[in-house]
């Protein structure tokens, strides 16, 4: 029988790699729909059918219900795994979007909507001595 322990342990070490760099929080809404959103006509039912269930409901008394949906992600560039080059041309992709909507009668008064994502290279730096 052949042992197959070093190519199994490497994939458990990639494995685990892969696992330890992505990171998300919130539900991920399909952000395609905010279009569908009218003013005036889109219930709370709607949005929810639409969104999922909302990370935050706030009762105000002066401006109703507001509902409000958030997503966030990072993931590890692969390269940033590679020895010595890794710190050069590895580094972080983060994408956010938040969605937040007023209802007033159960029905939408009004909504906000902002999204968008950051890249960053890791780069070493040292400290200029005197």
């Amino acid at each position: 029988m052949k042992k197959l322990s070093l190519p199994l342990s490497g994939l458990l070490c990639g494995l685990a790699l892969f696992v330890a760099s992505c990171a998300s929080v919130g539900n991920n809404f399909d952000d395609s729909k905010i279009s569908d959103i009218k003013r005036g006509q889109t219930t709370e039912a709607d949005l929810v059918r639409m969104f999922g269930d909302p990370q935050n409901r706030i009762v105000n008394s002066d401006t109703g219900l507001t509902l409000t949906w958030i997503y966030s992600e990072a993931t590890v560039k692969g390269e940033s795994f590679i020895p010595y080059a890794g710190a050069f041309m590895g580094g972080t992709r983060s994408k956010s979007k938040t969605l937040s909507a007023t209802l007033t009668n159960d029905v939408v008064a009004s909504f906000t909507y902002s999204g968008g994502g950051t890249e960053t290279r890791n780069m070493t730096q040292d400290t200029p001595k005197n």
